[in-house]
């Protein structure tokens, strides 16, 4: 599953926080989204929210500190690991330890 990002506002950490909200919200009202879609969103980026070093992410990608077009994704691999992509391009996570 790939999760895009609009960081035109603000960064990477603060829009992950906002798209978790969102879909957690929206688990409970059980909209238009399978349930089951929404829980690997809301698992995906929890995750994000838990391992990402986002200050090292911020300070090497200017792209994701915000007021960027840049297009921006979160997803898992086959493994399950997560990514990040930017314009298309795979980057390091940058896993917290």
């Amino acid at each position: 599953m790939n999760h895009k990002l609009s960081l035109k506002h603000h960064c990477i950490e603060t829009e992950i926080k906002k798209q978790y909200n969102i879909n957690l919200s929206e688990y409970f009202k059980h909209g238009s989204d399978p349930v089951e879609e929404i829980e690997v969103r809301i698992e995906m980026l929890k995750e994000a929210l838990e391992t990402l070093d986002f200050g090292l992410l911020r300070s090497r990608y200017p792209a994701l500190r915000g007021n960027s077009d840049a297009s921006v994704a979160l997803y898992r691999d086959q493994s399950g690991r997560l990514h990040i992509t930017i314009d298309g391009k795979d980057i390091e996570p940058q896993i917290q330890i």
